[in-house]
């Protein structure tokens, strides 16, 4: 079973869970059918919540509601980049020889048919916690949060992308072009995971605690993630 480190730990865990027993039963297809199946399957269940508990033991640390936002987003900054891979992929249909050596520069190690089943666990892990994580942040309310991670979220696509195109393309006046884009996208994200770390949240933001307690009665005063 489970260890929490405090009454914090096993609230945001609770939570956490929560959203994906709603996301489940969204209209969301996808990440209906993501969270379906991390709490239908009783092994990925217990590993995506061993690590999900993991990530959040910084946000438990903090009393204040100021640092554990600040710390959410850092987790949601991990988790698009743990989901970036096979969006990639997905994206821009990648296939053949081109998706085994994509697969070759991230999962050295592995053999082609093991690097392809962990990159779909850590794929379907990263989207889970993301379900559990924005809704975190909707509960406590700090819409800047989201503003600030879809920037985040949609740069480092990019980023990705030049690198990716770099790490597998066979002609060296391609390699040499996309460099210095690459190298912009890299300075803006850092920039960018600035801003994350040091904007303040909402000033109408709440504890989570307090909007846990008034979610569970019935009278949500915030946002209902689901239905927004």
């Amino acid at each position: 079973m489970l260890q929490y480190q405090s009454r914090r730990h096993r609230r945001l865990m609770d939570e956490s869970e929560q959203a994906l027993v709603d996301a489940s039963q969204s209209e969301s297809s996808h990440e209906s059918r993501i969270s379906s199946q991390i709490l239908t399957d009783s092994k990925i269940h217990g590993i995506w919540e061993s690590r999900h508990a993991r990530m959040l033991l910084p946000v438990a640390e903090h009393r204040k509601t100021t640092h554990q936002i600040i710390q959410l987003r850092i987790l949601s900054t991990t988790l698009v980049h743990g989901r970036a891979f096979i969006e990639y992929i997905r994206d821009h249909e990648i296939r053949g020889d081109e998706r085994e050596r994509l697969f070759a520069c991230h999962f050295s190690l592995m053999d082609y048919r093991n690097a392809i089943l962990a990159a779909h666990r850590q794929y379907m892990l990263s989207v889970s916690s993301k379900v559990s994580t924005d809704h975190l942040i909707d509960l406590m309310y700090d819409p800047s949060s989201h503003r600030l991670l879809q920037q985040y979220g949609r740069l480092y696509r990019q980023y990705f992308e030049l690198t990716s195109v770099m790490a597998t393309s066979d002609d060296p006046f391609t390699r040499c072009a996309v460099a210095p884009l690459a190298q912009s996208a890299r300075n803006q994200l850092r920039r960018l995971l600035h801003k994350l770390r040091t904007e303040p949240p909402d000033s109408r933001c709440s504890e989570l605690e307090r909007q846990a307690t008034l979610a569970q009665s019935g009278r949500y005063p915030v946002l209902n993630y689901l239905l927004v």
